[in-house]
This record gives structure tokens, C-alpha cells and sequence, in this order.
């Protein structure tokens, strides 16, 4: 994954304002409409310093109510994990209103234990959703190191310890996963 080093959300579960800006910068241009699911502060007020147009939705359920909005949205941010949803139903719903252009954006706050396993669930239901993953970005706190994956593992000429006993430093972060619209599948 691409690493971004800045500093962490003033809200839990929030991006930081330096990952808002990031995001905005990199996927979107001033006028372009950038749909919220869940209120993120920090996105908000990027998008107001920077021409975007921000709509709050207040939550998943609302997401129905866009429908007149499909092929419209450049960017729609979704948090993760999410309580009591079924993520298929979640993705498809998303990947309905981004229409052919827009991209969704997760940002995975899990324990560090279970990163893996909600990364490759989220993967592997977007592919069925008709999204795919165009990027992968680890948002780091500034002065820390991403944990070793097995690529790096096998580059260094050793494999990595996965022995009960092995002591795994994983700094908690938050993963962005960015999807388009799978142009094969609508």
C-alpha cells in the first residue's frame, strides 16, 4: 500500500485533517461532490476550504436517497466496520450511486488482529459489487513503521514468525481502500 504519515483524527473513527486534505487533493477537483456517509468532521471542513461540494448523509440508511444523484458523485466516503450491516448490500448500494465515474473511499479503523481478515472480506465483496480497488492507502501516525507484510518478509530472504509466540508489533492505523466502478460490471 501507498503510506501516508499524518497526524491522527480530533474525533475517534474521524480522518485527520491532513488525510482529508490528501484524499481531496488526490481524487477530486474544486466542484466535484463528495458524499459522507457518516459526518466525518475532517472531510467536511477540507471540502469547505477547498471548493468541493460536501453532503452529509448521517449514516448508511440514508443512502437510498440518492438515487437521483447516480453517476453524479465523485467521492463517497464510507466508514468501517460498521454496526449491523451487511457489507454486500452496503457495496452494491455504493457502486449503484457512483454510477460509471465516481470512486468510493473506506477507511478501515479495525484492531490491528483483525486488519487482515476485514481488508480481504471488504476486497472480496466489492468484487462482487462490481468494484475494484485502485489503491490501498496505510494512513500512519508521523515517526512509525507500516508492520512487515510477507512481501517484504520474502525481499529480506527470511519468512516472517507466525509462531504462537511472536511478538507482532502492529501500530493501529486507518486503511483507505479506494474503488472504481468495475467498467465490465454495472
Amino acid at each position: 500500500p501507498t503510506v501516508w504519515r499524518t497526524l491522527a483524527g480530533a474525533q475517534p473513527g474521524s480522518l485527520s485533517q491532513q488525510a482529508a486534505q490528501l484524499l481531496l487533493d488526490g481524487y477530486t477537483q474544486p466542484g466535484d461532490i463528495v458524499v459522507d456517509v457518516d459526518d466525518d468532521i475532517a472531510l467536511a471542513a477540507a471540502a469547505a476550504t477547498t471548493g468541493r461540494q460536501h453532503h452529509a448523509l448521517g449514516g448508511h440508511i440514508h443512502l437510498a436517497t440518492l438515487g437521483i444523484s447516480a453517476g453524479y458523485i465523485d467521492i463517497l466516503l464510507v466508514h468501517w466496520p460498521r454496526p449491523a450491516v451487511d457489507p454486500h448490500w452496503l457495496l452494491l448500494a455504493c457502486r449503484t450511486l457512483l454510477g460509471s465515474a465516481g470512486r468510493l473511499v473506506i477507511a478501515v479503523r479495525v484492531d490491528p488482529t483483525q486488519r487482515v481478515a476485514h481488508l480481504s472480506a471488504l476486497a472480496g465483496a466489492s468484487a462482487a459489487a462490481g468494484l475494484r480497488i485502485v489503491r490501498h492507502v496505510a494512513v500512519l501516525p508521523p515517526g512509525t513503521l507500516p508492520a512487515p507484510t510477507h512481501e517484504d518478509a520474502a525481499h529480506d530472504g527470511c519468512a516472517p514468525d507466525h509462531s504462537p509466540n511472536a511478538e507482532h508489533h502492529v501500530t493501529p492505523h486507518t486503511d483507505l481502500l479506494i474503488f472504481e466502478p468495475d467498467a465490465g460490471r454495472r
